[in-house]
């Protein structure tokens, strides 16, 4: 490692991405441990209907996430050494079938989280589509921040279920040393 590099580890665990919704009133902040830091505009909150909040956070999950995504790849990326063109070439080199059966798998993953108050859901559809939908007159029985907070409880439910979801495909496909009897009960939850 050379003087001033942080090991990757350190890199993937401390990065972070910033989205905005198309609107310019929320804005999320992912870090690469995943943890997320959600805003309003000063009082931008409490002129959002439900349907019209639960649109802007759909968009900014979206494209937060591939944002997230492709920083992760491009540390990646630059960890190895790569070129991007070297990096796109050796993503199709060395694939057989059952790397293309699990790219597909995970393209059709659905995962999905609830807030605590169970008033938030949100729904991560393959690896990109995100969809949040808010229960009808929930949003005027919170204010910016205790809604930020059910939300952030739903996102974190998200990602424990994709990473159990994750785990689990990935002891399929790749024989990952997971005992059977663990998988089955994992998989009857």
């Amino acid at each position: 490692m050379w003087y001033g590099e942080a090991d990757l580890g350190e890199q993937l665990r401390t990065m972070t991405v910033t989205g905005t919704s198309p609107d310019g009133a929320v804005r999320a902040t992912v870090t690469g441990e995943n943890r997320l830091d959600l805003s309003f505009q000063p009082r931008r909150f409490e002129w959002y209907d439900e349907h019209g909040l639960a649109q802007q956070l759909s968009a900014l999950g979206t494209t937060t996430w591939v944002a997230w995504t492709r920083q992760r790849q491009e540390i990646l990326r630059m960890s190895l050494g790569q070129s991007r063109e070297e990096a796109e070439q050796g993503r199709d080199e060395f694939r057989d079938f059952r790397d293309q059966e699990f790219d597909q798998r995970v393209r059709s993953l659905l995962c999905a989280g609830a807030s605590t108050d169970g008033k938030v859901h949100i729904v991560l559809d393959g690896v990109t589509r995100w969809r949040v939908e808010i229960a009808e007159g929930s949003l005027r029985r919170h204010t910016a921040g205790s809604f930020t907070a059910e939300t952030v409880s739903a996102f974190d439910a998200l990602i424990r279920d994709r990473a159990m979801k994750m785990s689990l495909l990935k002891a399929d496909h790749f024989d990952i040393g997971v005992p059977r009897r663990w998988l089955e009960r994992a998989r009857a939850r």
